[in-house]
């Protein structure tokens, strides 16, 4: 599994709201950010993928661990406040 230097733990439980909320604030943020497919796993898990200056930004609604989070090759606390 690929490694991240930035995690972000979004909401400790899912929610596609959040999980919409979040990915709406890096297209914002990122507007030029080549948005991946999205993709669904069999257990309802989410995560939409990113590439902005060929670093990715994943955005997880995660139904394994329970949570939606966000690992990123760019540093993002300018749009986690």
């Amino acid at each position: 599994m690929k490694q991240y230097p930035f995690d972000y733990n979004i909401f400790p439980d899912n929610s596609p709201e959040m999980f919409k909320d979040m990915c709406r604030k890096i297209e914002e943020h990122f507007p030029d950010a080549e948005k991946k497919k999205l993709l669904v796993d069999v257990d309802g898990t989410t995560v939409q993928s990113y590439m902005e200056t060929g670093r990715e930004i994943a955005v997880f609604d995660d139904y394994d661990i329970g949570a939606v989070f966000v690992q990123s090759e760019i540093d993002l606390k300018e749009i986690m406040a």
